[in-house]
């Protein structure tokens, strides 16, 4: 896949996907006419970043831990630091090389450092290629909230060479699937029983089968972005088992990865809007073939403290927490999550 989505007449993202593709991360960056180059990296990926910083020529190589912990605004301000320290410019081009809590941070820090520097994000997980590193969206966590603080603006490239996903663990390959089950559920019905026909191949990890489905990622989240930049009505679709999901995430308070609180936020949503069975049998079934666990850990059932929670969501507006559920499979649909609805969809 090489794809240039256009935001405006001045601005658009590159999206490279394919195995391989990092050898024209080079002819990427020289587009963007940099002055001095930045890659900033997950901490574990220090080998890859070590050989983009010598084919891009780097000025600088910033290491930062990619553990979920690291969304926090003090490592905003220690990456400006460094950046500053490194000698980057508004003409700098800031690489990001790591899984979606690498490519947040960064993606954060390069939209407010010296008020915007181009940025290319290379995301190494299925999770961050699948979605993090897509849309623009970038962000920090705060008071103990998800994305509480960040802003939208996109990357001026996103390379996604998936020969980068052979070291991943199986959990976290999993990871990424689950957010593509999620936009097929509410935008796209061919596409999520194109997913149920590749389960068993996307389990076993098979090549090809993980492009088309990261490919099928990118191109149903890249729509709706397209059609809704800026967070309004359409873009909820791709909050779809986030709403209880990053509930169940806060409530673990790191226990829990971000994927796997998706899958089981989505099937908690069905569940609590009351969802025909036929479709959330589906949605679960398809999760389960990709190796996601779909119950919330009994010690986490707590209706009250996850309703908590989701009212505090940065979704959550006038008293109101909305939900976006696959009424029918590709058909999703913004309903309102009452905490008696949670209690019920949790017994």
């Amino acid at each position: 896949m090489d794809q240039t989505f256009s935001f405006s007449s001045a601005h658009s993202s590159q999206v490279l996907l394919g195995r391989g593709v990092s050898q024209r991360l080079p002819d990427v960056v020289a587009g963007l006419q940099p002055h001095g180059v930045v890659v900033v990296h997950d901490q574990g990926m220090a080998r890859l970043a070590a050989e983009v910083a010598v084919t891009l020529q780097a000025t600088a190589t910033v290491p930062i831990s990619g553990d979920p912990e690291t969304k926090q605004l003090r490592a905003v301000g220690d990456l400006a630091d460094q950046l500053h320290r490194a000698g980057a410019t508004r003409a700098a081009v800031i690489v990001a090389v790591g899984g979606g809590t690498v490519t947040d941070l960064v993606g954060f820090v390069a939209s407010i450092y010296l008020r915007g520097v181009p940025f290319v994000a290379c995301p190494t997980t299925t999770l961050a290629m699948c979605d993090a590193a897509l849309g623009g969206k970038n962000g920090v966590d705060h008071s103990g909230l998800k994305n509480r603080l960040g802003t939208i603006r996109q990357p001026d490239a996103i390379v996604m060479d998936t020969d980068w996903l052979a070291s991943l663990p199986d959990e976290l390959f999993c990871e990424g699937l689950v957010e593509v089950v999620k936009k097929a559920a509410v935008l796209d019905a061919s596409r999520f029983a194109e997913l149920e026909h590749l389960a068993p191949l996307l389990r076993a990890r098979d090549a090809d089968a993980t492009e088309r489905a990261i490919a099928a990622a990118v191109e149903m989240k890249m729509a709706v972005v397209l059609a809704d930049e800026h967070e309004g009505d359409r873009r909820r679709a791709l909050n779809a088992g986030h709403t209880i999901g990053h509930a169940v995430e806060s409530l673990a308070a790191g226990r829990l990865r971000h994927g796997a609180a998706v899958a089981m936020g989505l099937v908690a949503e069905c569940r609590a809007a009351r969802v025909d069975p036929a479709v959330t049998a589906r949605v679960e079934a398809l999760l389960r073939a990709l190796g996601a666990a779909t119950e919330i850990p009994e010690d986490l059932r707590d209706a009250t403290q996850l309703w908590e929670r989701a009212k505090s969501d940065k979704k959550a507006s006038r008293g109101d927490v909305p939900m976006f559920v696959p009424r029918a499979l590709g058909a999703g649909e913004v309903v309102t999550l009452t905490l008696d609805a949670l209690a019920e969809a949790l017994a």
